[in-house]
């Protein structure tokens, strides 16, 4: 988990961030209500319009971000950037961008999409919705603290450490490991259906808290601070459990999520570069009062 201060800022950023877009999304609520035919007339049109004043700054700031949040792949991918910070810090920057990216996208557009650069805005949106789903399963597999993806031996040994610290620092018996062992894999097994396991993980995984929390009184134990620990290791074991229980079917998923992702992803860009040179050739945007 990474350390407090860095998602606290992290949190901050994003407000910060959600904050303006709501706030130029507010402001600009008359035009955006208007119907495209009197948009002309209207006093917001040459600022809020796609090459306006300040519609073509977001759609310049937001390509910007869909194309710089690939620095995340490059680093993934390149030997030599290997070395260069926490590989889940670049990730967390890269789904930043793509939540920012679109959002802004959209702002400059002026919720106004139709011919081809509809395909592409569309194309755009199910790569963000894809993102945040490729997030959670990235959660999903275990990692190194580089962010590298862990072997199943590696993950095992951890699962060990945590079974011999539960049995001699909190003193739980086999009987109690086994009820844990329950409780962490819930309804689901090796025999769960990839779409079944797709829409089971998130509830269950809410599930996990609650049965951990009765599993920690159900242990009688009087000291708060003792019973808040086993649970955090408790917690952590059974999370281990279930993922190594289903570490094909998660990486399986994983898998498809990249085949859905990539295609919208390429004619996403494929269409912003069309977009961006028309754009380029035509002026539309660059010259004053346009």
């Amino acid at each position: 988990m990474k350390p407090l201060s860095y998602r606290i800022l992290r949190g901050l950023i994003y407000g910060v961030s959600l904050g303006a877009v709501l706030y130029l999304a507010y402001r600009g609520r008359a035009y955006y209500l208007t119907p495209l035919i009197e948009r002309p007339r209207h006093e917001a049109y040459w600022a809020l319009k796609p090459g306006g004043t300040l519609g073509y700054v977001l759609g310049v700031v937001g390509s910007s971000l869909m194309i710089v949040m690939h620095a995340y792949s490059l680093r993934r991918r390149t030997r030599g950037l290997r070395g260069l910070g926490s590989l889940s810090v670049w990730l967390d920057f890269h789904i930043y961008c793509g939540i920012m990216g679109p959002l802004l996208i959209v702002l400059h557009s002026s919720f106004k999409v139709h011919g081809l650069v509809a395909l592409s805005f569309w194309s755009m949106i199910a790569v963000a919705l894809s993102g945040i789903l490729g997030r959670y399963l990235y959660q999903q597999l275990p990692r190194r603290q580089s962010g590298d993806e862990m072997t199943l031996a590696e993950v095992e040994q951890i699962d060990q450490r945590y079974t011999a610290r539960l049995r001699d620092e909190f003193g739980l018996s086999e009987a109690d490991l086994k009820r844990l062992d329950e409780i962490a894999t819930g309804s689901l097994n090796g025999e769960t259906g990839l779409l079944g396991l797709l829409f089971r993980l998130p509830i269950q995984g809410t599930q996990l808290r609650w049965r951990l929390r009765r599993f920690g009184h159900e242990l009688g134990i009087d000291s708060r601070p003792l019973v808040r620990a086993m649970r955090r290791v408790a917690r952590q074991r059974a999370l281990l459990e279930r993922r190594i229980l289903l570490w094909e079917k998660l990486r399986q998923l994983f898998y498809y999520w990249h085949v859905f992702h990539k295609p919208f992803a390429i004619v996403m860009y494929l269409f912003m570069v069309v977009h961006i040179v028309v754009v380029s050739i035509t002026g539309y945007g660059w010259l004053p009062g346009q």
